[in-house]
C-alpha cells in the first residue's frame, strides 16, 4: 500500500487524534493538581460539573440567582475602580446577568487589576458562548488559554454551590465585560467594510468614526456617538454603577407593571378537612374517574415550601405572593412575613358555596383576590421555577399574555368520566368556544406557571356566566367543569387579541410512574428547564411513602435555603 495511500492518511488522522486526545487528558490532570494545590487548603471550595462541565465554585450559605448576579458584577467594579478604570453597564441580551463596557485600550491594565485582587481564588473567567461558556479557567491557574486573554468579550464571576456541592449558580450568572473599541481605529483597520455592514444601519461612517463601538449587540445600541455618551447611573443591589444615558431609557420590550402570584393549596393530611371532604363525597356520585377526587389529590409532599424557595431563588421580579386555602396555614409558613398572604376560600367565594374541593371551582374566584395585580401568575404547589426567569417569559411589555401551550391534544368527543378532568374541561371550554366564536380549540397547556389577566377573567364572567358558575359551585371535580385559569383564560385571550403562543423550558414528572428517579435525575445533572412538575396523579399506596421521601429529599437538594417566607 503506498505511503499517501487514503487507507494509510485516515490511519494517520486516527493515530493523531488519540495522540491528542492523550494529551488533553494528560494537561487536564496537571491542571486539576494544580487547582487542588493552591484552593485544597480552602474548605469553602469545591469541584462540581456543571452541563457535563468540569467547575470549580463555592459553597455559600444563601442563594439569589439576582444577588448572585449583582455580587459578580461587584466583584468586576471592584477591579476597574481599583484601578481607576473607566467603565459603564451595558443593557445586554442577557436579562439576567449583568453586562459592562470598558475600553479596549483599557484591557490589559483591567486584567492586571483582576489578577492582583482575585490571584489564587476560586474567581472564574471564560468566554460566552450560546448555551454555556468555554475556555472556562480561574485566577487560581497558572496558565490561561491565549484565546481567552483576549477574547472580545469575557466572563467573571464565582459558581455558588450548594451544602452537598451541587451548583446552584453557574456561569450564566457571570459579569460579562465586553471591550469596546474606538470608531476611528476600526474604520483604519483592516476590517473597516465588514465593521461597517455590521453595525448598519445603525451608523454611517462618519457616525462610526466618532463613536464607541461594542464586540456584540445589545437591547439598546452598539455604536455610541460621542454626544450620546452622556453620563448616567444604574443602581444594582444598593451600590450605584456609572452609565450612558441612552442605556438608562425604558424600552418597548421592558416589562414594567406588577406581576403577583397566586397558589391554591390544601394540607390533604389535616384529620379535619379529610373528614369534611369525606361527608360531601359520601352524599353523592361526583361522576368521574375515582384517580380525580382520590388521595393523590390531596396529597402533600411540601411542594409549596419548595416552590415559594423557587420563586425567591429565580424569579425575584414577582412582587406578591397570595396562598389560596380552606382555612389553612402551612406550619412552616410564616404569615407575618413581607410579601405573602394566605387568603381563605371565604374571602373571594359567595355565601352558600363553600365547602369546594375542586382546583376547578377555585380557579373561578382567583382573580377576586383584594389587591391582586391586574396581571398574575397562577401557580399549582407542585410546579417550580428550576433556573433564572423573568417577566418577558410570561408577558410582553404591553401585557400581552404568553401561553404555555402543549404538543398534547384534547381529543374529539364529548367529555367521558373516565377521561381526566383536564380533558373533560378542555372539551367543554371547546364547545362553549365553538358556539361563541365559530372556532375550535385543539390543544392542552403546559403544567407550567400560568400567566393570568384579571379583565380576561372578568370577561369570562360576564360572558360565560352558567358555565363559570356551574364550575365555581362543583364541590368536587366534573366532567361538566370548564377549567378557568387554564384553557378557558388562554383561549379566550387568545381569541380576543390578548395573548400569543410562548415557549418554555419544562419537565413534567409523574411521582407515581416507574421513570421517577430516571426524570429527578435528569433534573439533577444540569438545572436546564425554566420550569418542572412534580405532579402526583395516582401513587400507589404501597408506594406513597418511599415517593414522598424521595421527593422531598430532592427539592431539599434542588432548593437548600429557606426563603424568606418560612419561620425561622
Amino acid at each position: 500500500m503506498a505511503p499517501g495511500s487514503r487507507p494509510i492518511r485516515k490511519l494517520a488522522r486516527r493515530g493523531l487524534g488519540v495522540g491528542r486526545k492523550v494529551r488533553d487528558r494528560a494537561s487536564a490532570a496537571r491542571l486539576d493538581r494544580q487547582r487542588q494545590a493552591v484552593l485544597g487548603p480552602d474548605a469553602g471550595v469545591r469541584q462540581a460539573s456543571f452541563h457535563d462541565q468540569p467547575l470549580w465554585g463555592r459553597v455559600v450559605d444563601s442563594f439569589t440567582a439576582a444577588g448572585a448576579a449583582a455580587d459578580n458584577l461587584g466583584l468586576v467594579a471592584d477591579a476597574l475602580e481599583r484601578a481607576g478604570i473607566s467603565y459603564f453597564v451595558v443593557p445586554g441580551v442577557s436579562r439576567t446577568a449583568w453586562a459592562l463596557g470598558v475600553r479596549e485600550s483599557d484591557r490589559e491594565a483591567f486584567l492586571a487589576s483582576m489578577r492582583e485582587l482575585y490571584a489564587g481564588t476560586v474567581v472564574f473567567a471564560a468566554r460566552p458562548r450560546p448555551g454555556g461558556v468555554s475556555d472556562f479557567s480561574l485566577f487560581a491557574d497558572e496558565v490561561w488559554p491565549k484565546s481567552l486573554s483576549s477574547a472580545p468579550v469575557m466572563r467573571f464571576g464565582v459558581v455558588r454551590l450548594g451544602p452537598a456541592g451541587q451548583v446552584l449558580g453557574g456561569p450564566q450568572l457571570g459579569c460579562d465585560v465586553e471591550f469596546w473599541r474606538d470608531g476611528a481605529e476600526l474604520l483604519a483597520g483592516p476590517q473597516a467594510e465588514a465593521e461597517l455592514a455590521r453595525v448598519s444601519p445603525q451608523a454611517s461612517a462618519d457616525v462610526l468614526a466618532d463613536s464607541l463601538v461594542a464586540p456584540r449587540r445589545n437591547r439598546v445600541a452598539d455604536v455610541l456617538p460621542t454626544a450620546e455618551q452622556q453620563p448616567a447611573k444604574v443602581t444594582v443591589a444598593g451600590r450605584v454603577h456609572p452609565t450612558f444615558a441612552p442605556f438608562t431609557v425604558t424600552t418597548v420590550e421592558d416589562v414594567t407593571f406588577p406581576i403577583d402570584v397566586v397558589y391554591t393549596w390544601v394540607d390533604g393530611q389535616d384529620p379535619e378537612l379529610r373528614a369534611k371532604r369525606q361527608k360531601y363525597r359520601s352524599e353523592g356520585d361526583v361522576g368521574i374517574a375515582a384517580r380525580e377526587v382520590g388521595e393523590s389529590r390531596y396529597t402533600s409532599h411540601d411542594e409549596l415550601k419548595y416552590s415559594l424557595r423557587s420563586l425567591e431563588m429565580y424569579a425575584g421580579f414577582v412582587r406578591h405572593v397570595y396562598i389560596v386555602t380552606d382555612g389553612q396555614t402551612p406550619e412552616w409558613l410564616d404569615p407575618d412575613a413581607p410579601g405573602v398572604t394566605v387568603v381563605d376560600h371565604k374571602d373571594i367565594f359567595p355565601e352558600g358555596v363553600l365547602p369546594v374541593f375542586n382546583s376547578h371551582a377555585i380557579e373561578t374566584r382567583l382573580h377576586h383576590i383584594p389587591g391582586l395585580s391586574d396581571h398574575y401568575l397562577y401557580f399549582n404547589d407542585d410546579v417550580f421555577v428550576g433556573r433564572s426567569v423573568t417577566p418577558q417569559h410570561f408577558f410582553h411589555a404591553n401585557g400581552i399574555a404568553r401561553l404555555p401551550f402543549s404538543s398534547y391534544q384534547i381529543g374529539a368527543g364529548a367529555p367521558h368520566p373516565q377521561a381526566s378532568a383536564p380533558n373533560s374541561a378542555g372539551r367543554n371550554v371547546r364547545r362553549l368556544l365553538e358556539e361563541a366564536y365559530g372556532v375550535s380549540i385543539t390543544h392542552k397547556f403546559l403544567h407550567t406557571p400560568h400567566p393570568q389577566r384579571r379583565d380576561v377573567l372578568n370577561d369570562l364572567e360576564r360572558d360565560f356566566p352558567d358555565a363559570i358558575g356551574r364550575t365555581m359551585r362543583s364541590r368536587f371535580r366534573s366532567i361538566e367543569d370548564v377549567a378557568p385559569a387554564t384553557s378557558f383564560h388562554h383561549h379566550l385571550a387568545l381569541l380576543t387579541g390578548r395573548a400569543v403562543p410562548g415557549k418554555f423550558t419544562y419537565r413534567y414528572v409523574d411521582v407515581g410512574k416507574a421513570h421517577l428517579e430516571e426524570r429527578v435525575e435528569s433534573l439533577k445533572a444540569r438545572r436546564g428547564y425554566d420550569f418542572f412538575c412534580l405532579n402526583d396523579v395516582d401513587t400507589a399506596p404501597e408506594r406513597r411513602e418511599y415517593v414522598r421521601s424521595y421527593v422531598r429529599d430532592f427539592l431539599e437538594w434542588y432548593f437548600p435555603y429557606p426563603s424568606s417566607f418560612e419561620r425561622a
